[in-house]
């Protein structure tokens, strides 16, 4: 991590420091999907081209352009099976294979190109011949395991390689995807240190973020830094990441344009998609160049309210309903910039499940957690987070990383959110 002069020194992981425990790690993750797939589903197998879901069963992990179902990597858990099968792209295998000693021996194999959404890209005779050695391929594990008659899981849906398993005779289900939503939904404790050491990373970006914004400087100048702090510190970037300021903080962008920073500039900044160890952070935070007005700081108590109000009634056994009862409606509080209903209002006051990917279960907002309540469960983390606009053409965002204990929350995003953060000129 870094101390407050940037200096670096790393997550502690060592043979007299337990840190994250990994074994237990991968082992907790593919003892619940195996509950979930073959005891409470009664799947014979599940076939995965999510790259996400494919790491919680295999831990195994090749580029991030794989991702999320380019179909370039996929698995295959038969049941019966004490670990999947992977299906690595090209000649990746060679470093999967020596990488990941808990997989059996053979349980790493070389995928057929072609499959997901890149299929497409390979022409129409070249996708059915890809389509045919794919099946062929699975046909295999499948008899091999003897669950060939049995429901073949999925975690995307694609009709044509749907028809080809049902023309060889296997019946398949699109339900893979939310069998794995629903292992993947409670936190093993190895799990919630991987999403407070994601935090940690966040917290040295918004340091770095500190050091950086002054008149003049670049939102890109700024990323650049916050993104040096990541990779400096052990974490990577999933397509995520920006940084706002001035008019283009209210309504929220959620995008960077570049512009550059001027005093009095309200600059907020999402780490959404820092990893560390695959775990995503979703986190904001906001800063001042100088001190800011006092529509601003009223705007910032505002939001700041509506987050601990809606945090405060958070523990087991609650619904969503409950949390997202905690802020006003959308209509009525944000009709300067034309909202006239909740449909306008997705990702403002809002909550999402976070772990492995950005969004699991749970999801928070009026828009649907009104009338489409879910059950908050003890071991969910999940970010959380608000915005108001000051009236005077700015706004201000925050936001917490949570996990749901047996009692209540144990809030994992660390940086100060009192009060804005105001950056001295």
């Amino acid at each position: 991590m870094t101390d407050a002069y940037g200096k670096s020194f790393p997550i502690h992981q060592a043979d007299w420091i337990e840190g994250v425990n990994m074994h237990k790690l991968r082992t907790g993750r593919r003892d619940r999907a195996q509950k979930v797939l073959f005891e409470n589903r009664n799947f014979g197998a599940l076939l995965s081209l999510n790259e996400w879901n494919t790491r919680y069963i295999t831990s195994t992990y090749t580029p991030q352009w794989t991702t999320p179902s380019s179909g370039l990597r996929y698995s295959l858990w038969c049941k019966g099976d004490s670990w999947p099968v992977v299906f690595e792209q090209g000649d990746i295998g060679y470093h999967t294979e020596r990488s990941s000693p808990w997989l059996p021996q053979g349980h790493v194999k070389y995928a057929i190109t072609g499959m997901g959404w890149i299929a497409r890209c390979m022409g129409a005779s070249a996708h059915e011949e890809a389509v045919r050695k794919f099946v062929d391929q699975i046909m295999v594990e499948l008899k091999r395991a003897g669950v060939e008659k049995e429901v073949l899981a999925m975690d995307f849906s694609d009709p044509i390689i749907t028809a080809a398993f049902e023309a060889r005779g296997v019946k398949t289900s699109s339900d893979g995807y939310m069998a794995m939503l629903e292992a993947r939904k409670n936190k093993l404790p190895e799990e919630v240190e991987c999403l407070r050491n994601t935090c940690t990373i966040g917290d040295t970006m918004f340091a770095a973020l500190t050091r950086t914004a002054r008149p003049g400087v670049s939102e890109y100048e700024i990323l650049g830094e916050a993104f040096k702090a990541c990779y400096s510190n052990g974490g990577e970037v999933h397509s995520g990441v920006f940084c706002t300021s001035g008019p283009y903080s209210w309504p929220n962008l959620r995008h960077t344009t570049g512009r550059r920073i001027s005093a009095g500039d309200v600059v907020y900044m999402d780490v959404y998609n820092t990893a560390w160890n695959g775990y995503k952070t979703c986190y904001y935070r906001t800063f001042s160049i100088g001190e800011p007005s006092k529509a601003t700081r009223d705007a910032y108590q505002r939001a700041y309210d509506w987050l601990y109000e809606s945090i405060s009634v958070i523990k087991p056994g609650i619904s969503t309903k409950d949390i997202a009862a905690k802020w006003p409606a959308g209509p009525d509080v944000w009709g300067d910039i034309g909202v006239t209903t909740e449909d306008q209002t997705a990702g403002n006051n809002w909550a999402h499940g976070i772990g492995l990917t950005l969004y699991e279960p749970p999801l928070v907002w009026r828009g649907c957690s009104m009338d489409h309540p879910m059950e908050i469960e003890e071991g969910m983390t999940f970010a959380i987070e608000t915005q108001e606009g000051d009236g005077e053409g700015q706004g201000v965002r925050i936001e917490e990383v949570i996990h749901v204990t047996a009692t209540g929350v144990e809030i994992l995003s660390k940086w100060p959110v009192k009060e804005i953060t105001v950056i001295d000129i």
